[in-house]
């Protein structure tokens, strides 16, 4: 009887394992840097409370092949990023693939190769883009425009009105010549009520950003309306690292009370389902401000993103968003009123100015990989809101009822863009073809009142406009070597405007409805030479446009042509020593129509043709392990001219506000403890006010501090603005303007004082 169970007994042992294992899955993966998105090797991966553990490949994989069907908590380390957990749940017979980013802790230069294909322009390098968006400050939408080198924005509205924004020798207004995208949709608004091509990027939340593209001139296929001066694109995480609650205050010294109140919340959502990621951020702000009058600013953001993995090759996002504010201005204040103290430097002409705006987003982001293949399409929608009060000229048209505007623009935008990607092989030469095109409807209607103190009582302009934007597009890119790379593209944009005024005709108000279509074909070609691996130049040339207001398009029914940008760019970039990377750019841009902003009447006027030439210095650099230095420095010289393409006007030529010479930079240390400080300048040169220069716009010299540490799941951070407390003039115009008991009008240097000493603290718990 012994016998015959001996052996049944061995039989059973040797078939413990493949019943203990009888439910059982696999488990594959690949670890991304987020900075860079290159594959991380050597990565630790290992299965909590289990012997389960193996590192990364050269290729950033990892496999755990036939184990039991479970939950686990997956951990990844390695040295100089953040620990990444993930909850897994390992179903019976299934392969699991994963995709994982990290989070450096800190950034090392000699990582960053030199290479043409990924290169885009001497100023736009992704290189550039890459480490600023690691190592500079981003706590507001603020500072996420300000990570483009170069550029420089004025708020001018109590905070709730969209930037000003200046870039390569533009005033740019709110937007007329940056295009801004967040996930692929565009923030610009056409046709706008307060000025051509608006960007009020404040319904972005700033830790929901993942990286930034940003596209310097008019080179590139994919961007048309308004990408002359730049082009920048937000891209939106998948998924959060963490959970994530903040608080902030702030508070400027001399005011002895709390300047600013900021509440963030987010949090990933459980789906249940694999290759499912969901999370939503909440953001509240609330701020008095620095004015002697309450700014009242209230804003209120909600973000929602969910993210699918269709299959090993294909993905679909949804995304919706929305925000809302509120605030009171003290406006733009004529130099005299200070000056003989009828006001103080933070007081106001007239303190009812303010606004209000909303704007809700929702997108469908979908990507596929295939052999040789990538397709990319997004729709959008976005619903649009905004009311504005102004008072620019005080008591210069109406000395009685005074000057006080009301602008409002209310629109329904949808649209769709596509990108389809061909690689392939012949003749021993690399090729990629991208054919892509998009379409954009804007339903709108807008109005022009007079005003006081909030209440109507004459309407100067009301119509419903609607405007399409049609475009296709297609890109030759050729790989000749590993160091010669070069890409051609074509260009269509067609325009369609159809405007109905609805302000009854009359003696004062001539009907300018009307329907008109415009067409631009634009042409792109950038050279990218790499002779050695630390050195590579470029050559870009290429045209663009920015379209006009739709109701001036139509007064001109014979014009079918959009306005026309040419560019051209050569320079370089170096990497010295493995530790400093500079880069230098010699630019020029010729445009065809030149859009000034008109602050007595809140419109933006044509001033014919302009050239702007310029140098463009960056330089970013690793000192030692724990400290980096950048740089940047930008020349410009801004004229207006006869005709496109033309000479210089002989007088009156400068382009009003127009910046000359800017510079930013900084010291930023990092260490593997949690410690991050930065110490950083802005500075932007004196600038004509006005064609003549008879009016100056002051620059200024500003110097900013800040210091964050982080423990465990705790950061506390702390910033200065204007240590020095130095006073500035954040936005400046020359306008003509009466006060109450002045008997002619004045013109004179207009400004919005800038913000004095102020601080602020943050405290942020991730769970």
């Amino acid at each position: 009887m012994k016998i015959k169970i001996l052996p049944f007994i061995l039989f059973l042992a040797a078939l413990m394992p493949s019943l203990s294992f009888a439910h059982s899955g696999s488990l594959t993966g690949v670890v991304f840097s987020s900075f860079n998105k290159i594959p991380i090797q050597q990565a630790k991966i290992r299965l909590a409370n289990t012997n389960f553990e193996t590192v990364t490949d050269e290729n950033g994989r990892f496999s755990f092949l036939e184990i039991p069907a479970r939950n686990y908590t997956l951990r990844v380390e390695m040295e100089g990023f953040y620990t990444n957990e993930k909850e897994v749940d390992l179903k019976s017979d299934k392969a699991l693939e994963l995709t994982i980013y990290m989070y450096p802790t800190l950034i090392n230069l000699p990582d960053f190769a030199i290479s043409s294909k990924k290169a885009i322009s001497a100023a736009s390098t992704s290189t550039l883009g890459k480490i600023d968006f690691e190592l500079r400050p981003k706590n507001t939408a603020q500072d996420m425009l300000r990570l483009v080198p170069g550029l420089f924005i004025a708020q001018h509205a109590g905070g709730g009105k969209a930037e000003q924004i200046f870039i390569r020798g533009f005033d740019c207004d709110h937007g007329t010549d940056v295009a801004t995208f967040v996930d692929g949709i565009p923030v610009n608004m056409p046709s706008h009520g307060h000025g051509q091509g608006y960007a009020d990027l404040h319904f972005l939340i700033p830790e929901t950003v993942k990286n930034m593209d940003v596209f310097k001139g008019p080179y590139f296929a994919e961007f048309g309306d308004f990408a002359t001066g730049a082009a920048v694109q937000f891209n939106t995480l998948d998924s959060l690292q963490s959970s994530q609650a903040t608080l902030e205050f702030g508070s400027v010294p001399s005011k002895r009370a709390i300047s600013s109140n900021r509440l963030l919340l987010m949090a990933n959502i459980p789906t249940g389902k694999d290759g499912v990621h969901s999370y939503i951020a909440n953001e509240l702000v609330y701020a008095p401000g620095y004015f002697e009058s309450n700014q009242q600013f209230l804003r209120y953001n909600l973000f929602n993103k969910t993210s699918i993995q269709l299959s090993n090759s294909s993905s679909l996002a949804l995304s919706i968003s929305g925000f809302g504010s509120s605030w009171d201005a003290s406006g733009q204040v004529p130099e005299r009123a200070v000056a003989s103290g009828q006001i103080g430097r933070f007081g106001s002409i007239d303190n009812t100015e303010g606004g209000t705006t909303q704007r809700i987003n929702t997108n469908i982001q979908y990507n596929s990989i295939g052999k040789n293949r990538q397709f990319e399409s997004n729709f959008f929608t976005s619903n649009y809101r905004f009311k504005l009060f102004s008072n620019f000229t005080f008591f210069a048209n109406n000395p009685l009822r005074g000057d006080q505007i009301e602008q409002s623009d209310n629109r329904f935008v949808s649209g769709i863009n596509t990108k389809y990607k061909i690689f392939y092989d012949a003749y021993g030469l690399e090729y990629k073809t991208t054919v892509g095109g998009g379409f954009r409807s804007d339903n709108i209607e807008n109005s022009l009142w007079n005003t006081e103190k909030r209440a109507r009582f004459f309407e100067q302009a009301h119509a419903k406009i609607t405007q399409n934007n049609m475009n296709i597009f297609v890109k030759q890119d050729v790989t000749f070597n590993d160091w010669l790379r070069a890409d051609v593209a074509l260009r269509g944009n067609y325009m369609l405007f159809d405007v109905q005024d609805l302000r009854p005709e009359s003696a004062d108000h001539k009907n300018y409805s009307g329907f008109n279509y415009q067409f631009l074909p634009s042409y792109k070609a950038n050279l990218i030479f790499t002779p050695a691996k630390n050195l590579q130049f470029f050559v870009n040339h290429g045209t663009g446009f920015h379209s006009n207001d739709a109701r001036s398009s139509v007064q001109e029914p014979s014009n079918h042509r959009l306005p026309q940008v040419m560019g051209s760019e050569i320079g370089s970039q170096i990497n010295l020593l493995n530790r400093i990377i500079l880069n230098v750019a010699l630019w020029r841009l010729d445009s065809e129509n030149e859009l000034v902003y008109v602050g007595d009447d809140g419109t933006t006027e044509n001033k014919g043709s302009s050239r702007r030439t310029g140098i463009d210095i960056s330089v970013r650099g690793q000192l030692y392990k724990w400290l980096y230095a950048d740089f940047d420095l930008n020349f410009s010289r801004n004229i207006l001219t006869k005709k496109y393409l033309g000479e210089q006007l002989p007088t009156d030529n400068l382009v009003p506000l127009a910046p000359t010479l800017t510079s930013t930079g900084g010291l930023t240390a990092r260490s593997q403890s949690g410690f991050s400080g930065s110490v950083r300048y802005r500075y932007i040169g004196d600038r004509a006010a006005n064609e003549s220069n008879t009016t100056i716009a002051k620059g200024y010299f500003l110097t900013d501090l800040a210091a964050s540490y982080k423990y465990k799941n705790f950061l506390v951070n702390f910033t200065v603005e204007n240590l020095l407390n130095v006073k500035w003039n954040e936005a400046q115009f020359d306008t003509e303007s009466r006060l109450k008991d002045e008997p002619n009008n004045v013109t004179e240097l207009h400004f919005t004082p800038g913000t004095p000493l102020a601080l602020k603290a943050g405290f942020s718990w991730f769970f």
